[in-house]
């Protein structure tokens, strides 16, 4: 009978989370978000056609890049190896796919959440996630979690996403939720499901499911028992309880009357220490550490936590304004951590974003630092790969093109055969884009390749080089105007760059912007003979 019960629970849950599912698909910026995580959560590791992926998800959006590239270049990524980083591929390089893959992530579920009408409260509840994401990152010093900090704190930041897009789509259950906690002192569990049908937790469950989160971190937004924790077995019994105490951690952090907070920050020490091998100085230093990472992403984000209550007690916290504090100092001085907080770095909401206003008015800029970037690889230990993919993701964010792609010539087969790229539907592209070198047939790639020479095709149409455009570009290819970079090596074609858009007449490239293209094709050729 029980189980017959808990089978009937089970399915009636599944019913309304489909239910709820429905009613967040039907605004239009949900199936944006959706798409947008899923095929983030889809690049699992940091093979080179995932890190093509990564950067080519992240391109997609241009005030997204350039979130991302001045978070990476943030002070608290200096740290790191960020501080003078261009491209997304060259952040990969120095910072870890991982770090890029969570960054990205992170400015997603910050842009998603903007523009609404409780945005107050769902600036609270983003840098609330952030900071328990940060801290279970920090925390992670137990062998289990000894190389996790990238998962803790994705699997922190995702813990409360139930309690997290139920605030933003559906703000007057919540608020019902809410009232019914205070008045009838039901657990936040309960009120929910007698308001929503299902809990926070559960929601958040089926949403991460939906979105294609790994089981690791699915496990890891389930509640914990209320007791002490034994030592965990498995890595995603770890990460479950790192992210469980950031979010508890926070919870101490807003809710806890500052009279208190020494008796409830032992409290939790002692509840977490053995599972995670914590003192109660490991999380004061922890939580500093986080709050001034979290004040940098805030800063970069554009969000006051001047007017945050939430950054105020994190703030009051880590000052050692919460009661006695057992005389434990935190590393860094209070009014330095006061200046970080809730000084210059936080900017007024509203602020134009000028970094993130549009297409680059300085093209120039964008490829000059790009040749830095790749300057800067080339002097370590690079991959080719990597180098060639700095060089593309350059002339694609500086110049508007609206694909870029990379061909390497086969030596076994001869032929000149698309490798990787950047833009929309590219990787149908690579598939397609292959043609044999040893033709006799006088047509523009065997030009350009052939004679090392540059080419531009302002319209495919034209009757005056109609019948130079091969026919199988004009089969498979729909660009209307494109550009060659062909790449010789002793006479002899050895890759090209083709950039492409698909209104004929719409590629302008002035003599400037030319040169600095041409200093980044001798740069991969540089890379190139060093390579080989």
């Amino acid at each position: 009978m029980t189980d017959q019960v808990a089978g009937q629970t089970t399915v009636a849950q599944g019913d309304t989370l489909d239910f709820l599912l429905r009613r967040m698909r039907h605004k239009s910026d949900f199936p944006a978000l959706s798409e947008s995580v899923s095929a983030i959560n889809k690049l699992t590791h940091a093979q080179g056609e995932n890190i093509s992926a990564l950067s080519n998800a992240i391109l997609k959006d241009y005030a997204l890049t350039n979130k991302i590239l001045r978070l990476v270049n943030s002070a608290y990524y200096r740290q790191a190896g960020g501080g003078n980083i261009s491209t997304v591929s060259r952040a990969v390089i120095v910072l870890g796919f991982d770090t890029i893959r969570n960054i990205a992530l992170t400015v997603l579920l910050f842009e998603h959440l903007e523009d609404k009408a409780n945005a107050r409260e769902l600036k609270e509840a983003f840098l609330r996630a952030n900071l328990a994401g940060l801290v279970a990152k920090d925390i992670c010093t137990s062998p289990l979690l000894a190389r996790q900090g990238e998962e803790a704190f994705i699997c922190a930041l995702f813990h409360g996403l139930g309690q997290l897009l139920a605030q933003y789509y559906f703000p007057e259950e919540v608020e019902e939720i809410g009232k019914r906690m205070q008045l009838k002192k039901m657990s936040e569990q309960a009120a929910a499901a007698s308001v929503l049908g299902i809990s926070l937790e559960d929601l958040g469950i089926g949403i991460a499911r939906n979105w294609g989160f790994p089981p690791t971190i699915i496990h890891s937004m389930r509640r914990l028992p209320t007791e002490e924790l034994r030592q965990p077995h498995t890595t995603a019994e770890a990460l479950r309880f790192a992210a469980a105490f950031g979010n508890e951690l926070c919870d101490l952090v807003s809710a806890t009357p500052p009279e208190q907070r020494d008796r409830a920050l032992k409290k939790i020490t002692q509840r977490f220490g053995a599972s995670l091998q914590i003192t109660d100085r490991q999380v004061l230093s922890t939580m500093e550490k986080s709050v001034m990472e979290m004040a940098q992403v805030a800063s970069v984000l554009r969000v006051n936590i001047k007017q945050s209550p939430f950054a105020c007690h994190a703030a009051a916290f880590v000052r050692g304004e919460s009661g006695a504090t057992n005389g434990l100092a935190t590393a860094a001085a209070p009014d330095q951590l006061a200046a970080t907080l809730l000084g210059e770095t936080a900017l007024l909401d509203g602020q134009e974003d000028t970094a993130t206003a549009g297409m680059p008015d300085d093209a120039q800029a964008v490829l000059t630092a790009g040749i830095q970037d790749i300057s800067n690889s080339l002097v370590e230990d690079f991959a080719l790969n990597d180098i060639l993919r700095i060089i593309l993701e350059t002339i694609y964010r500086a110049m508007g093109f609206k694909r870029v792609l990379l061909a390497l010539r086969d030596p076994k087969s001869g032929q000149m055969t698309g490798r990787f790229g950047l833009g929309p539907e590219v990787n149908e592209l690579v598939r397609q884009f292959r043609f044999p070198l040893s033709s006799q047939v006088n047509d523009v790639f065997l030009l350009a390749t052939g004679r090392g020479v540059d080419i531009i095709i302002n319209d495919t149409d034209d009757p005056k080089i109609a019948d130079k455009v091969p026919q199988w570009f004009r089969e498979r290819i729909s660009a209307k105007t494109f550009v060659l970079f062909p790449l010789t090596l002793k006479g002899k074609p050895v890759a090209l760059i083709y950039c492409d858009k698909d209104k004929a007449g719409s590629i302008s490239i002035p003599e400037k912007e030319l040169t600095l293209l041409k200093t980044l094709r001798n740069q991969a050729l540089l890379a190139i003979k060093q390579a080989v």
